[in-house]
């Protein structure tokens, strides 16, 4: 690929974006369509590797704009990072930063660097996909699609969400977004958080503290206490198979379990055997340790699981969110630097 500069009028305007990206990708396709936004407002390049880029536009980058959705590889802002003297910003068009942060952190200067991400980007989407899946099991569509082909008049106790308990693993944007709907159906939240001081405590009822308790008492608290879980965890290190056996164990055999964050925090052979025994009620995935879900997944084969391909937050309007995220931060960019920011993240954390 030749790098890809787009301006109307042949000049540049404003801070200078490499856009990590292949233009080639079924989404990048789409990114290529909304680039031209920020003419008169930013100039860019877009390529995803380092032949891409020419030395002397890499002496003029001031932000570097990831967008792994359209396949751009993380590892080339490690082979153009030397040559990206002016570089101010690092930015994420996705939520997670788990392969990124990494990479960033390894290079000099890099744990410094400001980082931003997508936050609250596909927030709503994800809090409607687990209102779904809430219902799925609560409703009992399953049941209710087999008696439809069965020509079965099974009049059951129907139930129903008000007053059963939620508990999140995380207590993000993602979920924050989630417990207002759920509050909206009177259910009881619970959420668990790492650190204190930080807004939203107001959505839960309950807010436990992995810090008060190292040994997991707090998190096994939310699974034990929990009609349904749902960890919006972001991944990494420190939440590698944060929900696992012991945290399964707990769960009422009512419960159901639900996962949007990132799969490497589930321990999905713990929870294939948990759901095989039919120890809790049900799961539903949306992200899974290995993408795409291999065909000799275990989890194919169970009946009281619901699965999606990673798509809960692929919605129409998913290029243009984030995409509004982008030029949010990048007007914010503009007027204060990064000082601005009202958010950056944590490159130890991930989020």
């Amino acid at each position: 690929l030749k790098p890809r500069e787009y301006d109307t009028m042949g000049t540049r305007h404003g801070p200078l974006i490499a856009v990590i990206a292949d233009p080639r990708s079924p989404n990048g396709k789409g990114l290529m369509e909304l680039l031209p936004q920020l003419e008169g407002k930013a100039s860019y390049i877009v390529g995803n590797s380092l032949p891409d880029f020419t030395p002397a536009d890499l002496q003029e980058v001031e932000i570097i704009v990831l967008v792994v959705f359209a396949s751009g590889n993380p590892a080339v802002i490690a082979e153009i990072w030397s040559s990206c003297p002016k570089l101010k910003w690092v930015h994420s068009m996705a939520a997670g930063v788990d392969t990124l942060a990494p990479v960033l952190n390894a290079l000099p200067g890099g744990p410094e660097m400001p980082l931003t991400n997508a936050k609250g980007a596909f927030s709503r989407s994800l809090g409607e996909y687990c209102i779904a899946a809430m219902m799925h099991f609560n409703k009992q569509i399953p049941r209710l699609q087999s008696n439809k082909g069965g020509k079965i008049w099974d009049k059951f106790i129907m139930g129903e969400l008000h007053g059963l308990t939620v508990g999140f693993i995380g207590f993000g944007d993602i979920a924050q977004t989630t417990a207002r709907l759920c509050r909206a159906f009177g259910m009881r939240v619970m959420a668990l958080r790492n650190t204190r001081g930080l807004p939203g405590n107001d959505l839960a009822d309950v807010v436990c503290y992995s810090s008060d308790a190292k040994d997991g008492t707090a998190k096994e608290e939310v699974f034990r206490n929990s009609d349904f879980v749902i960890c919006s965890l972001p991944g990494g290190a420190g939440t590698y198979h944060a929900c696992g056996a012991a945290e399964f164990a707990a769960m009422k055999p009512s419960a159901v379990f639900i996962s949007i964050g990132r799969g490497s925090c589930v321990d999905e052979a713990a929870l294939v055997e948990t759901l095989r025994q039919g120890k809790i009620a049900g799961a539903a995935l949306d992200v899974f340790e290995t993408e795409p879900l291999p065909a000799t997944s275990a989890l194919w084969e169970l009946d009281n699981i619901l699965l999606s391909p990673h798509n809960a937050d692929l919605t129409a309007t998913y290029m243009k969110s984030t995409f509004e995220v982008l030029m949010e931060k990048l007007a914010t960019f503009t007027s204060s630097g990064v000082s601005g920011f009202d958010s950056m993240v944590d490159k130890t954390k991930g989020y």
